[in-house]
């Protein structure tokens, strides 16, 4: 008995160390990439299976916006799929630039921009064209005028961040919700 209590305590003795530089560490935000380069460390695109055909130049243009490219970076649907999702998800420490341009390969490849995914439920450098990874609590729909709004080239990083923020109700919402990262 005494062998089972000793060996618990060490085991949770254990985990503690173990677990304890994760936490310090994960509570500060550190992005994994070189943000002087681009503030989107992570990009994920689901297009319409029409654009397969384009996928060398797509993953082309991505690289040259000094965007990382992996794998699964774009996928595509179903040759019958239907349309992707008209959505975009766009990081809270996404620069304003890097946000605009996001939006213009979203309109580009995708058609539309319809709704803004929450940003308390991405990495904060994390862009997703089409997403259908969240139920529809986690899209607010917009109109024409607020993704003009968006685009507005006169917008710093702060003023889009916050007028993004305005369009999901993320202000209002903030005391309800944990933020997911």
């Amino acid at each position: 008995m005494k062998k089972m209590v000793s060996l618990t305590v060490l085991f949770l003795f254990g985990f503690i160390l173990v677990s304890l530089p994760v936490y310090v560490e994960s509570a500060v935000y550190k992005p994994n990439c070189d943000t002087n380069k681009t503030t989107v460390c992570t990009i994920e695109l689901w297009l319409a299976h029409k654009h397969k055909k384009n996928n060398r130049e797509i993953r082309k243009f991505l690289k040259s916006k000094q965007l990382k490219v992996l794998r699964h970076t774009i996928q595509y649907w179903k040759p019958k799929g239907g349309h992707p999702p008209t959505n975009i998800a766009i990081g809270s420490m996404v620069s304003a630039k890097d946000a605009r341009l996001m939006i213009e390969i979203a309109l580009k490849y995708n058609d539309k921009i319809d709704g803004l995914i929450l940003r308390p439920l991405n990495p904060p450098n994390y862009v997703a064209i089409a997403t259908s990874a969240w139920d529809e609590q986690s899209e607010i729909l917009i109109s024409l005028e607020d993704l003009e709004k968006l685009r507005d080239p006169k917008l710093n990083t702060q003023q889009f961040q916050a007028l993004y923020a305005e369009l999901t109700n993320e202000v209002e919402n903030s005391k309800k919700r944990d933020p997911f990262y």
